[in-house]
């Protein structure tokens, strides 16, 4: 496999983007996604940002929510675009992993779970990657692209999955859990000092509260610990490709430099890179009525050019592609489709 934007848009079944800040990232995961719809693929874009940014790339406006929304473009295949909504994704995988409607009303009507599902930190991370699984078995679709958010935390939901698989196997948590099948019963007095512990430290009420959630929850942790362990793989696999947005400002590139170096601490090979925004050629007379362009052009090819040896140090196989600066942001499918001619071009 090459790392061509076409190759990868034709090969991949999961595309996830990365990138800081006002690169453009949102614009170029719908332009990836809109580069697959004209080879004929089944593409939805999914946000995990709280932000609106690729409803706004679209121009859908509050038209794009949790369950994927089709744009009309014209292209062979089909190009889709939805917004991760945790308490609908969390609420979905509660009613799929219960063993009746029963045990999935007494979960989500459990207060415990509400605010779980509202404040826990990393049940965001979680939830996108839940989704991320429940597309990718979507039959509707052959592809998948992220688009995440523009923050270093971005990663964090590659990780998620098995920090929940982990969690859901900890000794503590399998007690809570065993309490509602006499568990502290069984194991009798010497562990009823952890219970205690805990509840000093998080307070007796929301023992109580846990506790009674977990109780609800019995059986259910041996399926979301299988879906977990499950998308963790699946973000690893050859089928799933990485892509960095970059921009040539001193501060993008120190963090698409973080990304790279990121991607490979985690064994993940990156296979294109997408440099944005860079400054257009200029030459004839714009060139001595306006010099002061071809000076900011030359800047950054520099950048960009260092950028790129370091990420070809760091991931040898890696592909780029390259788009210039427009004259206004993104804001509908027309401008979707120029971005995704540029970065189709290479």
């Amino acid at each position: 496999m090459t790392g061509r934007a076409e190759d990868v848009c034709a090969t991949s079944s999961v595309i996830v983007t990365c990138g800081t800040g006002g690169v453009g990232k949102t614009s170029c995961a719908a332009a990836l996604g809109l580069l697959a719809a004209r080879q004929g693929r089944r593409a939805v874009v999914l946000t995990i940002d709280p932000a609106r940014r690729l409803a706004d790339a679209i121009g859908l406006g509050d038209a794009v929510a949790n369950e994927p929304v089709r744009v009309p473009c014209d292209a062979p295949g089909e190009l889709w675009v939805a917004m991760l909504d945790v308490q609908a994704t969390f609420d979905g995988l509660v009613a799929s992993t219960a063993a009746s409607p029963d045990q999935a009303r007494r979960v989500l009507d459990n207060p415990f779970y509400r605010g779980l599902s509202q404040s826990l930190s990393g049940t965001r991370d979680y939830m996108a990657a839940e989704r991320l699984h429940s597309l990718w078995n979507d039959a509707r679709f052959d592809l998948v692209v992220v688009d995440t958010p523009p923050t270093r935390s971005a990663l964090d939901f590659l990780e998620s999955p098995e920090r929940l698989a982990r969690f859901l196997q900890h000794p503590v948590v399998r007690l809570l859990v065993a309490q509602g099948r006499g568990g502290l019963r069984i194991a009798g007095a010497a562990m009823q000092p952890v219970v205690k512990a805990i509840g000093r430290v998080i307070g007796n009420d929301a023992l109580s509260g846990a506790v009674s959630f977990l109780q609800s929850f019995d059986g259910m942790e041996t399926e979301f610990r299988r879906r977990a362990l499950a998308v963790a793989e699946l973000l690893r696999g050859d089928g799933t490709a990485f892509v960095v947005v970059a921009s040539p400002s001193a501060d993008a590139v120190a963090e698409a430099d973080w990304f790279v170096s990121e991607l490979r601490r985690m064994n993940i090979a990156l296979r294109l890179v997408v440099e944005n925004r860079v400054p257009p050629e200029f030459g004839g007379r714009v060139v001595d009525v306006f010099p002061d362009l071809v000076i900011e052009r030359e800047a950054a090819t520099g950048v960009l050019e260092g950028f790129r040896n370091r990420t070809l140090a760091a991931h040898p196989g890696v592909g780029f592609a390259r788009a210039t600066e427009s004259a206004s942001d993104i804001h509908d499918l027309a401008g979707v489709s120029r971005l995704a001619d540029e970065i189709g071009n290479g």
